[in-house]
């Protein structure tokens, strides 16, 4: 039986998922909630209905699935907080994992995790819940990525790794087998990490150093 979904955001990442979910066959779009857009505004073929005050009203008329359409440039506060927001009013969050994904059947996925086109998850890894992994990014062996966590297009994160709750791992970076990684922490785009990394740290850089400054 197909089911009533509702998409949380409106912007680049929400149209990526609306495809995605229109591959999958398994929920009706019923629209988009995002205040940044007037209601009746199309995006990718959706409408949007209003803004996040509309929640407990659709909830209520038995809209019960919420996709957090929301993605995220460094950090990742956005997207966590409208995930306890939807879970508070009771919403599923299905995770949506892109048919030209490659999954081995031995990872863990957990609630409203993202994985877009080509991105390859390989065998023991565990994804946490409203992750992102994103359009061809590699996540090998063994790795265990937090919740909340960004893994952006073109990463590569070798076996063994942890990324801890909430990090943000740049477009095209490297991070070397066995690291850590950890939580709020940010690494730039195209750095290659090869130690492990502070908790609410940002690095960049081939090797990847510790930045102070904003970038």
């Amino acid at each position: 039986m197909v089911q009533k979904i509702v998409i949380i955001g409106g912007g680049g990442h929400a149209k990526v998922l609306i495809e995605i979910i229109k591959l999958l066959g398994q929920y009706n779009i019923i629209g988009i909630l995002d205040s940044q857009f007037a209601t009746g505004t199309s995006i990718a073929g959706i409408p949007v209905l209003g803004k996040d005050d509309l929640m407990s009203n659709l909830y209520a008329n038995g809209v019960k699935n919420a996709c957090i359409a929301v993605g995220s440039i460094k950090d990742n506060s956005k997207r966590k907080n409208l995930y306890e927001k939807v879970k508070q009013f009771g919403f599923q969050i299905p995770s949506l994992l892109h048919p030209y994904s490659i999954i081995s059947k031995d990872t863990i996925i957990s609630e409203g995790v993202q994985v877009t086109a080509g991105a390859i998850i390989q065998k023991g890894s565990t994804i946490g819940s409203n992750s992102i992994i994103n359009t061809g990014a590699i996540i090998e062996h063994d790795c265990v990525i937090g919740k909340h966590v960004h893994v952006c297009p073109g990463v590569v994160i070798s076996g063994d790794c942890v990324i801890g709750d909430s990090a943000f791992i740049g477009a095209g970076s490297v991070v070397i087998q066995g690291l850590k990684i950890g939580e709020n922490s940010i690494v730039g785009a195209g750095a290659v990490v090869n130690s492990n990394v502070a908790g609410s740290n940002r690095v960049m850089g081939i090797p990847a150093r510790i930045v102070n400054s904003d970038w």
